[in-house]
């Protein structure tokens, strides 16, 4: 899924974002021999959830990051306990194991594996909890934030208590989706052209 951008500097201060490094220089169209900044790959901020685990996951509720996402789409939450399991609350309840709508997601990890237990320990709990159920779900006020918010409230681990679904974002989610719409912004610059020239 990683599209492999690329970025480096040949002939002043600005940026090359490419997938393919070109022979010939886009600025100064001369061939290139050297760099100013060596070329590197820029980190692939999405994962596959199957691939994470004591980990919370956030994806867009429709279609994927790379192709759909616009900065105002609402997004989906979901848990991982340490056996790499998936827990997440929708309309249909709480729901486990449905990988196939989180191959493209953001995984933060939020303890270190010395949690993982109690990690495990606390979804379990939750699992048992009626709450949970389908008819207890509005998407307004008992959703897929509400969820993690109380299995975070549950975990009581340092810096993880929220005083709402909106602070939950602010203080958890935003820093990482700032990083993913930095890069959907260089995949779409890229997806119809050579490369994307940038201070």
């Amino acid at each position: 899924m990683d599209p492999g951008i690329i970025c480096f500097r040949h002939c002043n201060i600005k940026n090359v974002f490419c997938k393919t490094i070109p022979e010939e220089c886009p600025l100064c169209k001369e061939f290139i021999v050297n760099f100013r900044i060596e070329p590197f790959r820029i980190p692939y901020p999405f994962t596959n959830a199957t691939s994470q685990s004591t980990s919370i996951v956030i994806k867009p509720s429709r279609g994927t990051f790379l192709d759909n996402y616009e900065i105002n789409d609402l997004l989906h939450i979901g848990v991982i306990n340490s056996s790499g399991n998936l827990f997440e609350f929708d309309r249909y309840g709480l729901i486990i194991n449905n990988f196939a709508q989180w191959t493209s997601c953001i995984a933060i990890e939020v303890v270190p594996s010395s949690w993982n237990y109690y990690w495990d320990e606390i979804l379990n709990i939750m699992r048992q909890d009626s709450k949970w159920k389908p008819i207890n779900y509005n998407e307004d006020t008992m959703n897929c934030f509400n969820f993690v918010r109380e299995f975070l409230y549950k975990l009581n681990y340092t810096n993880l208590q929220f005083k709402s679904a909106e602070n939950m974002c602010r203080e958890l989610i935003l820093p990482k989706l700032h990083e993913a719409v930095r890069y959907i912004t260089l995949y779409k610059k890229l997806k119809y052209g050579e490369y994307f020239i940038s201070d």
